[in-house]
């Protein structure tokens, strides 16, 4: 960078308004230190550049020195005359003139024009390439060079436009701006990148394929150096000019220093491997699982791993194990479990909290993130349960410490060390939503552990998929775990994976369980293992034909002194079902757990439904105890129940129920032994389902099951899960395990369904097929590259990670004095998070019209979000307890009760 004091020092690049002090900071200054910060980055992690590097052919100092000088001109769209102008007065004081330039255009997309013009001379991207231009055609040089351009200049969190408006570029730059920006870039190229471009870029045709896979890691890295660059308190303004070579040296690199390091961002080193034991001390013994995850052979490439085996298995250990492996020989840098719902993620962040720090080397302060759309709040509650239960250790706060800012928002958590979270926020990653970048590039050096794959529905496997492609081509190592995955999906998730690795034979074969089925750049393994010895055992299953079989079932267990669940497939039924048995049993001996409770009662049923059923429940606790339960009991609580009598669902999700049926090994009384011997009768599974007839009909299903009919679409997969435990009258685990999964699942078997479901079934693959096919539309081109994907980008809240009835979020409230108050009583920072549930939007999209409109203002000015995206229902005490209105879909007006007993539920109708 030259010494002198340049032309291009006029220019402001950050102010601050008025009333907030004044001031302002000169933009090449900005410039400079988001350069800065990006330099200090890829020195912390030199990881993130030695993929791409190698990928590239080329050195890892010169592309590390190329992506800097590109950041330094992530901002060149602010020397423009529309954003110049949005602050008059200083285009006055700095260059003595007026500009009728209006900001029509944001400067990141004029960025990207300045850069890319073909008529400007000289040519700023010439400029950037250096040396490495000479010869080319200048149009080969745009379109190779736009990946990158696109990717450091659409540093907001989407690409710029690639279209060009109606105005010429010149109307933002006149002759002397363009002078003056040009000289900044080559003030800034031939100090940082004096050889120019570290690319023969003569070679078109592998650059053309190659530049825009790679253009997602700056694009990424260019949101998290804005970012760091753009804040007032590591990098304080400066108005007077200096050398721009002073300012890099004595300002911009020491303070980014300061601010990488205060930001969290730096890796932490990994602790030594010392067998699994080591990060799980008090294991008395390892699982087969959890040994294999000690001794299978890793390479040094991204590799994936898909684990199956059943619940209680050591999974999740065992894939820690697996990801503080791949740490220990430096390729990862973290880890990010994704699970399939914000309570299964509670519940695996409370287990790896007290673990985490042991993946890391002692002295290290690194970070663990729970990352989803509620985390603040679980994790306020956490500490405030912890106060109610007892002291906090002193590691809990420190935890979190190093890494408070991160959980400011959920793009941010993905760059924690440590970050567990819903899929959805790494499905993120690869949609056209804002930022996605930023998640991409906080994944790409962490091992990606995904939680129960099975779950996912045809558009979320799609996207995962989609997932699996980028991540691997960005180096990074994936785990996904499941006790039920289909052949198929197994084999398209493989798949996808080994897309980015060009393995050529990818197609698993061995039908084995449990399995780990390992694919690295070498080729495919699939090593079968043993099952946990406690989980062998055979589940007998009891066909239950009618409400009074269920009753006698359910009696049978309770009257013998022990605890029964009663799973039901929709919310109504399981309403119906609880105030059928509170008037056998009594209140007292009966609870109702759905997803319909504003969240602080919901919290509070998933205490008290753990301190009755959980793994610490005693004797006393359990006797003569019912459980009305959802689906919320499949996978984010352990619990065991001596009974249990589960609706018809899909034989995957039947299997998921049955495993919290005689969970852990207790004494007939019902207190825990310590053997691991369970010394209660065998367990049975009560199914409440049709005859599966061989002539069943269209109304199979939906004639005991009206409204599950809609919630399990494909009858004929329902039709042969009857039919597979009617005829073997049980299952016994693990032998059958995949033979249960493959018979309604696998393509062979879907010709037995009976004629008079083919056109339901049909209906609900072809909707399967849809939302495939919606998946793979929405989701991101990884060839294509960052700046193909300019249009229809949308913020992270509209970005569809899920497919299916859209929600509101109603926020509950009741009158007190005059004024709307919260529903939850409590902690007013939180109390209106704490009285919101989600419910379907045909069923509730507005308030109500009778609602006072200043309460209800003043109502919403006191959220922390200020009431956006909610709908207040607002509840008046009745004879039938607390009673509101709203306006559904249609705009017609629906009336609602709720209480902490039952939950939300609508009045004069049963939901769909």
């Amino acid at each position: 960078m030259s010494g002198d004091y340049g032309s291009y020092l006029r220019y402001w690049g950050k102010a601050r308004t008025v009333d907030k002090g004044g001031g302002f900071h000169l933009l090449v200054y900005h410039c400079l230190d988001v350069a800065a910060a990006g330099e200090v980055l890829l020195g912390e992690q030199p990881s993130l550049v030695s993929g791409v590097a190698d990928f590239l052919r080329v050195g890892v100092d010169e592309l590390r020195r190329w992506l800097v000088t590109l950041l330094a001109g992530h901002d060149v769209g602010k020397f423009g005359d529309g954003f110049q102008n949005l602050r008059p007065d200083l285009l006055c004081s700095l260059q003595g003139r007026e500009s009728r330039a209006g900001y029509d255009e944001r400067h990141d997309t004029l960025g990207f024009r300045f850069l890319t013009e073909r008529s400007l001379n000289p040519r700023p991207m010439g400029t950037l390439a250096g040396s490495a231009a000479a010869g080319i055609d200048p149009e080969d040089l745009r379109e190779l060079l736009t990946p990158w351009l696109a990717a450091t200049t659409g540093h907001h969190g989407r690409p710029p436009r690639l279209d060009l408006s109606r105005r010429p570029v010149s109307h933002h730059f006149p002759d002397s701006v363009a002078v003056d920006a040009t000289a900044f870039l080559e003030a800034v190229t031939g100090r940082l990148l004096p050889g120019g471009a570290p690319f023969d870029l003569t070679d078109y045709r592998r650059f053309s394929r190659a530049f825009p896979r790679v253009s997602w890691l700056p694009a990424g890295l260019a949101v998290a150096a804005d970012w760091i660059g753009s804040n007032e308190a590591w990098f304080p303004y400066r108005s007077d000019p200096i050398p721009l070579e002073t300012y890099w040296r004595d300002h911009a690199l020491p303070q980014a220093r300061t601010a990488v390091a205060e930001s969290g961002l730096v890796a932490a080193p990994a602790s030594a491997w010392g067998g699994a034991r080591s990060l799980f001390p008090g294991f008395d013994s390892l699982t087969p699982l959890q040994r294999l995850a000690e001794e299978i052979e890793l390479s040094d490439y991204p590799q994936l791993f898909v684990v199956e085996e059943l619940t209680g298995g050591g999974k999740t250990e065992a894939a820690l194990a697996l990801a503080h492996r791949l740490m220990a020989q430096g390729a990862a840098d973290g880890v990010y479990l994704a699970l399939p719902t914000m309570a299964t993620a509670n519940a695996m962040h409370r287990r790896v909290e007290p673990m985490f720090r042991r993946l890391f080397a002692e002295g290290s302060s690194p970070s663990l993130v729970l990352a989803h759309s509620a985390a603040r709040l679980a994790l306020a509650l956490e500490d405030r349960n912890r106060a109610e239960d007892g002291p906090a250790r002193g590691e809990d706060t420190a935890s979190r410490q190093c890494a408070d800012w991160l959980a400011d928002g959920r793009k941010k958590a993905l760059l924690a060390h440590v970050g567990v979270g819903t899929i959805d926020q790494a499905l993120l990653a690869v949609l056209a939503a804002r930022h996605q970048s930023m998640r991409l590039f906080g994944l790409c050096r962490k091992v990606l552990i995904v939680d129960e794959v099975h779950a996912c529905d045809a558009y979320v496997h799609r996207l995962l998929c989609t997932l699996l492609r980028f991540h691997a081509a960005l180096g990074g190592s994936a785990i996904l775990l499941s006790a039920t995955l289909p052949a198929k999906m197994r084999a398209e998730l493989v798949g996808a994976f080994g897309q980015s690795l060009n393995v050529q034979d990818a197609s698993p074969v061995e039908t084995a369980y449990p399995l780990v089925t390992q694919l690295t750049v070498e080729g495919l393994r699939e090593v079968p293992t043993e099952a946990r010895e406690s989980l062998r055992r055979r589940v007998a299953v009891r066909p239950l034909h009618s409400r009074d079989d269920v009753a006698a079932a359910l009696g049978q267990v309770l009257e013998a002194g022990g605890c029964a669940c009663w799973v039901r497939n929709t919310v109504d039924d399981a309403l119906e079902a609880y105030q059928e048995w509170t008037e056998r049993l009594g209140k007292d001996r009966v609870t109702l757990f759905h997803a319909r409770f504003a969240l602080g009662d919901r919290l509070t049923r998933e205490k008290e439904v753990l301190g009755h059923f959980g793994p610490e429940s005693a004797a006393g606790e359990r006797r003569g105890r019912l459980l009305v339960a959802t689906q919320v009991v499949e996978q984010s609580l352990d619990l065991d129940f001596d009974g249990m009598v589960t609706d018809l669902a899909p034989i995957d999700l039947l299997i998921q129920r049955a495993g919290r049926l005689k969970r852990h090994a207790r004494h007939p009384e019902g207190n825990r032994v310590d053997d691991g011997r369970d010394r209660r009768p065998p367990p049975e599974l009560g199914v409440f389902l049709p005859e599966p007839g061989t002539e069943a009909d269209a109304a199979w299903f939906s004639g005991l099951f009206p409204r599950a009919a809609w919630v399990y679409e494909n009858h004929g997969q329902l039709w042969l899960t009857a039919r597979w435990l009617g005829e073997h009258g049980g299952f016994t685990m693990p032998e059958d395990a995949r033979a249960m999964i493959e018979a309604v699942y696998g393509d062979d078997a879907q010709a037995a369904i009976p004629t008079g479901l083919a056109a339901r079934t049909q209906r609900a693959e072809g909707n399967a097929s849809a939302k495939s096919a919606q998946g793979r539309l929405n989701s991101l081109d990884l060839d294509a590259g960052y700046a193909a994907t300019a249009t229809h980008w949308q913020d992270d809240a509209s970005a569809p990670t899920r497919l299916g009835d859209p929600t509101t979020t109603v926020r509950l409230a009741k009158w007190e004095d005059g004024r709307l108050v919260p529903w939850a009583q409590g902690d007013p920072r939180h109390a209106w998070q704490l009285s919101q549930l989600a419910v379907r939007k045909n069923r509730v999209a507005a308030e109500a019209q009778a609602v006072p409109e200043a309460p209800l203002a003043a109502a919403k000015a006191a959220m922390p979000d200020r009431g956006e995206h909610c709908v207040v229902v607002v509840l008046k005490r009745t004879d039938d307890g607390y009673v509101g209105t709203a306006l559904n879909g249609r705009d017609q007006t629906v009336r609602v009760s709720y209480d902490a007993r039952f939950g939300l539920r609508y009045l004069g109708g049963d939901e769909p």
